[in-house]
């Protein structure tokens, strides 16, 4: 047995690796899920092979409790082993519906620390340039780069939006949405080596004759409906301004003509960008669709206060 079917084994096939699994899913994240969804399937495919062998009439000769027991743990292996890789596509599927009703993106990086929106600020660089030194640069103020909620981030670059919006002909709260799926509300920015934000927020990728700076790394695509995964170098950029300017002026290109043209609605809008290859996640589209009927992304506007939902908390 390899150890990735020790993993798979240990995770999908006995109780202390579905605890371990729950306790994760508290604060989920892109990986999180894609676990759960390989666990259902290792789950399911053991319950097929099960049921197989039920509408067998077997053989008397062999159907001892020892032999009982040695079957259902070769079955247990056969499912672990049948759920590899591509498996029987049923993860891909779970997980692709998991990852549409969280919000969450895969082709952002997973976030080296604590998935919560809470840990994000503690994870910035706390190193202030010298307070006596000219030739220091200035700090970039935490406010800048941190977001302690889906709410305070659709706040901070809602007037941004709302300019690129109005340049491009589409409404702002499109872009709100898109750049809350590439980055987890803000959570899973993209960060230098060195700890700095990329402030891309909507994972641009380095390539169309950039030449600024760039930052390597893993991320998700779908090739032919299925997900791959592949390494790609993304733009870095000074500020949320120069992110939003460059957003706009990506999209001027004649490769999303089409998704300008009658911009007005959102759904057209973000359907032409998928349509011109913007994310080669199949569900692109719908996604931002949905986040932009989020609770979240209209408390951030202030369309509503929490205790017009009846909540108060």
């Amino acid at each position: 047995m390899t150890v990735q079917n020790t993993t798979l084994y240990n995770h999908a096939l006995d109780s202390r690796g579905l605890r371990r699994l729950h306790r994760e899913l508290r604060n989920p994240s892109p990986e999180s899920l894609g676990a759960v969804a390989r666990q259902f399937e290792a789950v399911f495919v053991e319950m097929l092979i099960e049921r197989m062998r039920a509408t067998t009439p077997g053989n008397s000769l062999f159907g001892g409790h020892g032999v009982k027991q040695y079957r259902a743990l070769l079955d247990r292996q056969l499912a672990a082993q049948l759920s590899q890789g591509p498996g029987i596509g049923l993860a891909a599927v779970l997980e692709r519906e998991l990852l549409a009703h969280s919000g969450l993106s895969k082709d952002a990086p997973p976030s080296p620390a604590a998935h919560s929106l809470a840990a994000y600020p503690r994870r910035l660089p706390a190193a202030p340039a010298p307070a006596d030194s000219a030739a220091a640069a200035p700090a970039t103020p935490a406010k800048a780069v941190s977001w302690d909620s889906p709410e305070s981030f659709v706040r901070s670059i809602w007037p941004a939006a709302q300019r690129t919006a109005a340049s491009l002909g589409v409404p702002p709260e499109a872009l709100v949405a898109q750049a809350a799926l590439e980055t987890g509300w803000g959570e899973h920015v993209l960060r230098c080596p060195d700890g700095r934000t990329s402030f891309n927020l909507f994972n641009i990728k380095a390539h169309g004759g950039w030449s600024g700076e760039t930052v390597r790394v893993p991320t998700l695509e779908y090739r032919d409906g299925i997900a791959v995964r592949e390494s790609a170098d993304f733009r870095v950029y000074d500020s949320l301004a120069q992110a939003f300017a460059d957003y706009a002026e990506l999209l001027r290109q004649p490769r999303y003509a089409e998704a300008l043209n009658g911009a007005g609605d959102a759904a057209t809008f973000l359907q032409g960008l998928q349509r011109a290859g913007y994310a080669t996640d199949p569900a692109y589209a719908d996604k931002i669709l949905r986040i932009m009927d989020s609770d979240a992304l209209r408390l951030g506007r202030g369309e509503f206060k929490k205790t017009d939902r009846g909540t108060n908390t």
